[in-house]
């Protein structure tokens, strides 16, 4: 099990090559990222065959979800906007958990349950799922591979209750709401300005289905303005507030999954607060 760590310890045992951290009692600095998302690990076990090279930071999940990838990647640099074609994908954007593995994850505010909130949506889960497509330029989707993994949520960090539906899967993220559209393509060429609402819940109603053979643009429609992710009601927890969320994928799946953030889905004011600070408070950077 690996305990509370800083980002700084946790990049120098990154960089010492070492993916097992057990580091007890260091605190994140919660007020360089302090907003509606999660701002300490709890605990991290990566699992068998996590995806190489994704399980030695898991501080990359805290903050808010990546809007651009491939900034900082020893696969050469290929910057780009996050879209629902082209997720995160850098080494300092997600983490992988293995079969048998989890992430705990506490939030900076508490996620409230409240059936006023849109579709009931109370928290929101950013992996690093895509659509799978033949033509970038078109964008017609094909289909899309989820690496689902289980979610529980609590309010002490002792007692859990599992929600549904799973992270990792639809809806992918979407960073900017003009990536691509303008004679470029939808693989997430740098060119977007209109941020994406990460606070946004996608519509649950909404199935693979209702996506399959639709272009980028008939897709970005249907997100109607959010960055994705997967909404989450905690009602069916039984808790009228959480404040931990923790992932996990069963030994035997045959897969690992991804995480790369977790928003709440805030009350009207608090989440106009948020924003009042200025557009850094609504747009993520983890590299503090």
């Amino acid at each position: 099990m690996r305990e509370v760590f800083s980002t700084r310890t946790a990049r120098a045992v990154r960089n010492m090559g070492v993916a097992a951290i057990a580091v007890a009692g260091l605190g994140w600095n919660a007020n360089a990222i302090a907003g509606p998302w999660a701002s300490q690990v709890v605990a991290y076990e990566p699992g068998l065959n996590p995806e190489a090279g994704y399980s030695s930071d898991p501080s990359v999940a805290l903050g808010a979800p990546e809007r651009t990838t491939g900034e900082n990647t020893p696969f050469g640099s290929f910057p780009a906007d996050v879209t629902m074609f082209s997720s995160p994908y850098g080494l300092d954007e997600v983490v992988s958990i293995g079969e048998g593995g989890y992430l705990t994850l506490q939030l900076d505010t508490p996620a409230l349950d409240d059936a006023n909130h849109l579709y009931g949506a109370d928290l929101i889960v950013f992996g690093n799922t895509f659509f799978n497509t033949d033509d970038f330029v078109v964008g017609d989707i094909s289909g899309i591979t989820p690496d689902p993994a289980n979610i529980e949520v609590s309010s002490d960090n002792v007692t859990w209750f599992p929600v549904s539906p799973k992270a990792d899967g639809l809806f992918p993220t979407q960073g900017y709401l003009d990536s691509g559209i303008f004679g470029t393509d939808a693989f997430g060429a740098p060119n977007g300005t209109i941020a994406s609402d990460y606070l946004k819940p996608m519509n649950p109603a909404l199935s693979t289905a209702d996506f399959l053979g639709l272009t980028y643009i008939d897709a970005l429609a249907l997100y109607d303005g959010s960055a994705g992710g997967t909404a989450i009601d905690i009602a069916e927890s039984g808790l009228s507030s959480v404040s931990y969320i923790r992932f996990s994928v069963p030994m035997g799946a045959g897969y690992n999954a991804e995480i790369d953030a977790v928003t709440i889905v805030p009350e009207p004011v608090t989440a106009a607060l948020f924003c009042m600070i200025g557009p850094a408070a609504c747009i993520r950077r983890r590299n503090a």
